[in-house]
């Protein structure tokens, strides 16, 4: 498992349309069952880009998504975990990102009252490097 990933508060997380453009979004990860898990929306948009294509690459990025210069892409397949497994990675993600998830449930609680869907997922994707 490489040291960079392992240690990475964010990483960019690169799918691809049907067409073959590259989508970028930074995520949170935790190494879960010898590759890379986060958590997300099972209806989101990267869900059904691996449905279709399980190629994904991770590189460690800040908030924004910005990758620093001479940061290493890792190339891997992606898949979409159950929901035990997706359960397993949210315990996981709540340990390492403790502040973050408490502020991110509370955006989640906010955005629910307000009418306008949620911003935590219930769901969880799965990278293994090649």
């Amino acid at each position: 498992m490489p040291a960079d990933l392992d240690s990475a508060k964010y990483v960019s997380f690169v799918t691809y349309k049907k067409d073959g453009t590259p989508v970028a979004t930074p995520v949170w990860i935790v190494p879960f069952d010898g590759g890379y898990a986060f958590t997300t929306e099972p209806d989101a948009y990267k869900v059904r880009r691996i449905r279709h294509d399980a190629r994904a690459t991770l590189t460690v990025c800040n908030m924004s998504g910005k990758i620093s210069e001479g940061a290493i892409t890792h190339i891997g397949s992606a898949v979409v975990l159950g929901d035990d497994d997706a359960k397993k990675v949210t315990k996981l993600i709540e340990k390492k990102y403790s502040i973050g998830t408490k502020l991110l449930g509370v955006m989640s609680l906010v955005k629910k009252l307000l009418g306008k869907g949620t911003t935590a997922g219930d769901g969880a994707i799965k990278v293994t490097l090649h």
